[in-house]
């Protein structure tokens, strides 16, 4: 499969069946993360991987603590234009498929909270600088993950919401200081029929957001 087509192709999944990756092919997208470009090669990731009772306990934690750690109290944040229409298009077609499947759109978000109930979860940990360096180097890592999970036949979803009590799930993790939860992944076989995996989702168009200088 051409690059270009994996990187189109990729998409969030919020429903997963229950069959569990094989781990020899979760190491396979771990080691693609690690091939990321990182600032001058430190690699300052890392990264924990969840299943079983293991998640559970991680997915109590977020869902008791979530509301009282959200700092301004909403869950999406009010973004300027054109990035708020862009995501009142989303949020209306993800609603639009949940009740095409059935599914209570208070469930959505919910069930965000706990990765969407997939068999298993990835933390990305970054180390924490004086600068954006490493965790740029980290979501490099992150993205790279997630195109070769989909490569591979697996579903994906990248979850903000899954670190906004990352100072209880540090404690939980044993995660020392100097470092920080960047990230977690829902990781899974998508559920083959459910509209919640196939709405529409759509880009700018790449001249709305590029500047040319100098051609």
């Amino acid at each position: 499969m051409d690059i270009l087509d994996v990187i189109r192709q990729r998409r969030s999944i919020r429903v997963f069946d229950r069959r569990m990756p094989p781990r020899e092919l979760i190491a396979e997208c771990l080691e693609a993360a690690t091939w990321a470009p990182s600032a001058t090669n430190q690699q300052p990731w890392e990264f924990i991987v969840l299943t079983g009772s293991a998640l559970e306990a991680v997915n109590a934690i977020t869902e008791e603590n979530f509301f009282q750690r959200l700092p301004d109290g909403t869950a999406f944040g009010d973004p300027p234009e054109p990035m708020k229409t862009r995501q009142q298009e989303v949020l209306d077609a993800m609603l639009a498929a949940a009740e095409k499947g059935g599914i209570d759109p208070n469930e959505i978000f919910e069930k965000s909270l706990r990765f969407f109930d997939a068999p298993v979860a990835v933390y990305f940990v970054s180390c924490k600088g004086t600068d954006s360096l490493y965790q740029l180097s980290t979501a490099a890592a992150l993205e790279n993950f997630l195109l070769a999970a989909h490569a591979r036949g697996l579903g994906t979803c990248w979850l903000t919401v899954t670190v906004i009590c990352a100072e209880d799930l540090k404690k939980h993790l044993s995660i020392p200081e100097g470092r920080e939860l960047l990230g977690g992944v829902a990781l899974g076989y998508p559920a083959a029929d459910a509209p919640l995996n196939k709405f529409l989702r759509t880009r700018a168009p790449v001249g709305e957001v590029t500047r040319w200088l100098g051609f």
